[in-house]
C-alpha cells in the first residue's frame, strides 16, 4: 500500500521547536515505515523526511499548488492533513485528519478523522485515531527537580498561561515556561505581574520555543507539567511527551484531556484554582517511593504511536473499500459541553 500524506505547512517535517502537527506526521511515517508500507509526503520543500526516515520519499510542495497536480499516479490513499485548495480534484481515495478545533461553519470532508473521541464528538461526528507518541524517544526519569513546567504557546490565551505564573508567584516555586514573549515587557498580555517585576523575574525563566535533548530534561526532571487550559483540548500532545517521561500532568478535564490523564493516577483533572495549587503541592511532597510509582503508570499508559498508525491503517482499508467514514445525518452538538476556566480570583 502507498500512502501519500499531505501536509504543505510553513514548518518542516520534521519539525524544529515549534510544530505539533508536523511532529505528528513525522511520527506516524516512521511507524508506517516500520509497517512495511510505501510512504510519500507532500509538504515544505525544507522537510528533512527522507534523512529522518529512510525510505520515506519527500515531494515538496506549497499550500497552493493544486494537489492534482503533486498526487504520485501510483498513490492508494491520500492523508490529508490539511484542507488543499481543490478538494473536490481528489480522485483517489483519501481521508483528512483535523488537527484543531474548527468553528460552527466550517466545511467537514465526507473522511474526516478526529484526533480523540471527544474532539469528534465536539464536530458532531464519531470517526476518530487517538494521538500517540513514540515513548522511547523520550527520556524516562523517576528522579524530579523542584519547578512547574509550561511547554505551549504563553501568548495564547487558552493556554492559561496566567494561571501557571498565579501558582508558581503563590506557592514561590521556578517555572520554566516555553513561548515568545517576556512576561514582564509586555504589560498589555501580562497584567498584573508586572506590578511584581522583581519576584517574576526571579521565579520564571523563560524558555523560547525549545526542542532536542533540552526538551527531553525538561520533560523528564519536571515534577509535574502545567496543561490546565481553558479550552477543549483536541488531543494535547505535550500531554504525552510528558507521560512518556514519566511526568504526571496537571490539567482540566476539557476536551480530550480526561481520556489521556487519570486523576489520581498520571495526573489530576481540576475545575478551581485551589484544586490547582493543592495538586502542585501534592507533587512536590511525594515520597521517592511515590515518584516512582506515578512515573511508572504515566510511561506504562501513555497513547503510542503504534497504535495509531494501526487505527489509521484500519481506515485506509475501509476508505479502499469505498466506505464513508461519516454519514450526512452528523451534526455539531447544538450545545457542546461547557470549558472549565481554572483562574485565580483577583
Amino acid at each position: 500500500m502507498h500512502i501519500v500524506h499531505y501536509c504543505p505547512t510553513a514548518y518542516p517535517i520534521p519539525p524544529v521547536g515549534y510544530g505539533g502537527t508536523e511532529r505528528v506526521v513525522y511520527w506516524l511515517i516512521r511507524a508506517q515505515i516500520a509497517q512495511g508500507l510505501r510512504v510519500s509526503l507532500i509538504a515544505n520543500a525544507a522537510s528533512g523526511i527522507e534523512h529522518a526516515v529512510p525510505g520515506a520519499k519527500l515531494i515538496p510542495c506549497d499550500r497552493d499548488t493544486p494537489l492534482a497536480q503533486v498526487i504520485p499516479r501510483d498513490c492508494d490513499v491520500v492523508h490529508l492533513h490539511r484542507m488543499p485548495p481543490d478538494p473536490e480534484a481528489i480522485a483517489v481515495p483519501y481521508l483528512i485528519t483535523e488537527h484543531g478545533n474548527r468553528g460552527p461553519d466550517a466545511r467537514l470532508l465526507t473522511n474526516t478523522v478526529f484526533v480523540s473521541e471527544s474532539h469528534a464528538r465536539l464536530h458532531g461526528r464519531r470517526c476518530f485515531v487517538r494521538n500517540g507518541v513514540p515513548a522511547d524517544d523520550y527520556r524516562y526519569s523517576e528522579e524530579k527537580d523542584r519547578y512547574l513546567l509550561f511547554l505551549a504557546r504563553m501568548e495564547w490565551p487558552h493556554k492559561n498561561a496566567r494561571t501557571a505564573m498565579d501558582l508558581a508567584l503563590d506557592l514561590d516555586l521556578p517555572l520554566k515556561m516555553s513561548g515568545k514573549y517576556s512576561p514582564w515587557l509586555r504589560p498589555g498580555v501580562w497584567g498584573h505581574w508586572c506590578r511584581h517585576p522583581i519576584k517574576t523575574q526571579r521565579l520564571v525563566q523563560r524558555l523560547g520555543y525549545v526542542d532536542g535533548a533540552i526538551k527531553l530534561d525538561l520533560l523528564a526532571r519536571a515534577p509535574v507539567l502545567f496543561h490546565a487550559v481553558n479550552w477543549h483540548e483536541p488531543a494535547g500532545l505535550v500531554v504525552l511527551e510528558a507521560m512518556a517521561s514519566g511526568t504526571p500532568v496537571l490539567c482540566t478535564p476539557n476536551g480530550a484531556l480526561p481520556e489521556f490523564v487519570q486523576h489520581g493516577e498520571t495526573g489530576w483533572l481540576v475545575d478551581s484554582y485551589a484544586a490547582a495549587r493543592e495538586a502542585v503541592r501534592e507533587a512536590l511532597a511525594f515520597s521517592p517511593q511515590q515518584r516512582r510509582q506515578w512515573a511508572r503508570r504515566c510511561r506504562e499508559r501513555v497513547s503510542r504511536v503504534e497504535d495509531m498508525a494501526r487505527g489509521y491503517l484500519a481506515l485506509y482499508e475501509r476508505v479502499l473499500r469505498g466506505e464513508r467514514l461519516s454519514t450526512a445525518d452528523e451534526r455539531r452538538p447544538a450545545h457542546p459541553r461547557p470549558v472549565v476556566s481554572v483562574r485565580k480570583t483577583r
